[in-house]
């Protein structure tokens, strides 16, 4: 039956009226499509631009995925290969606006070694494509896949178990301490915030302009604001809980931090630009051991110990998404995947920033919370040090 509140009074339902103005606005895009009025003022050639989303290297042969990233058409007419043109094969030459396609290039090149791919179009714009150092691409076999999850445990998950063990240290704290390791955190996930929003905006920019990267970022990071703010509000308050839900919180922005550090550090391998030696992966391994400390300093002092089931829980939260992310970029990464990722991992860890510092009024401006908060942007920025490639 329906009601008054319903329907219009001239007998027009109201989810109609909710609907008319978006077609009276698809009705006008479609007339302006159809009509193009501007299009006749416009005489200068077509603005071709094509985005590389993806280099594949085989021995002997390239692959690249393209994307139309411009307004107009673009048919790719030829391709150079260090200055030579070369023979080539695409799923579909001719793109319109977004269309992506699949280009095979069968040339014997040396490993090690620089170099510049060309794609010319019809109308004779060369978009030029650099590889720093030609390696061959890993293929995700059982080995390649074992060797970016063993890389990852021991640059996210083994990190996060060390630093769960500063908790009995914890627990016997005092409340200024406590206060100290809070503001700890806090500066520890400012400081992953920065640098989280700048590879962020690296990685936007990257992104080809018609998708938008700094829109997908911003997207991201909405998402993950919102989403952790409705998880937080459903988190049990009650004395003795409210730590724990703060922990989980904390594990759950450093997880997707994480996952973004490996997604870095997997496409870094895939194009060969980063020598994951010892030395390095230790210098990894110390960076992530405080994120551990971080999540347990919300527990506070003198509180019961937590079920060994949450210490596996909180660990698994923040370190295992670095194997999820060295997967990812070492063999389904492109510059808008990664935006996306370093979106939703800087909005979490504002949210959670806020969640902490909100949860202790004061904290950051008296008592030891001050020396807290820059102990842990050292901290972190000290240890970031031997990680710098």
């Amino acid at each position: 039956m329906t009601t008054v509140a319903e329907t219009s009074s001239a007998g027009v339902p109201q989810w109609l009226r909710w609907l008319l103005p978006l077609a009276l606005v698809g009705v006008m895009a479609g007339v302006l499509t159809f009509l193009d009025p501007i299009g006749w003022l416009r005489e200068a050639p077509p603005i071709e631009s094509v985005a590389i989303e993806r280099t594949v290297l085989e021995e002997g042969h390239v692959r690249l995925s393209v994307r139309n990233d411009g307004p107009d058409p673009v048919t790719i007419a030829q391709v150079l290969v260090d200055d030579t043109y070369w023979n080539f094969t695409a799923t579909d030459s001719q793109l319109d606006r977004l269309e992506a396609s699949t280009i095979d290039i069968d040339y014997p090149w040396d490993e090690g070694l620089p170099l510049t791919i060309g794609l010319v179009t019809e109308t004779g714009v060369v978009i030029e494509h650099e590889i720093e150092a030609a390696v061959v691409t890993p293929q995700p076999d059982a080995r390649i896949l074992g060797i970016y999850a063993l890389l990852g445990i021991y640059i996210g998950v083994i990190p996060i178990a060390v630093g769960l063990l500063w908790w009995p240290a914890l627990r016997r704290a005092g409340d200024r301490w406590i206060a100290f390791f809070l503001a700890f955190t806090i500066g520890l996930l400012a400081f992953l915030l920065v640098d989280t929003v700048a590879e962020g905006l690296e990685l936007s920019a990257a992104t080809g302009s018609a998708l938008d990267g700094l829109g997908l970022f911003a997207v991201g990071a909405a998402l993950a604001v919102i989403a952790l703010s409705a998880i937080s509000e459903r988190l049990p308050k009650g004395a003795g809980k409210a730590g724990l839900a703060f922990a989980y919180l904390v594990a759950a922005g450093i997880g997707l931090h994480n996952l973004g550090e490996g997604l870095a550090v997997g496409t870094a391998l895939a194009v060969g630009e980063l020598g994951l030696g010892t030395s390095l992966v230790l210098g990894f391994a110390l960076h992530n051991t405080t994120e551990g400390l971080a999540i347990v300093a919300p527990f506070g002092s003198n509180a019961k110990r937590p079920a060994i089931r949450h210490f596996i829980a909180l660990g698994a939260i923040a370190g295992v998404p670095t194997i999820a992310g060295a997967w990812m970029g070492g063999f389904a990464y492109n510059p808008a995947v990664g935006a996306v990722a370093f979106g939703v991992a800087a909005g979490a860890i504002a949210q959670v920033v806020w969640q902490i510092a909100t949860s202790r009024p004061g904290m950051l401006s008296k008592g030891l919370g001050p020396l807290g908060f820059v102990a842990g942007l050292l901290t972190m920025y000290a240890t970031g040090l031997l990680v710098a490639a």
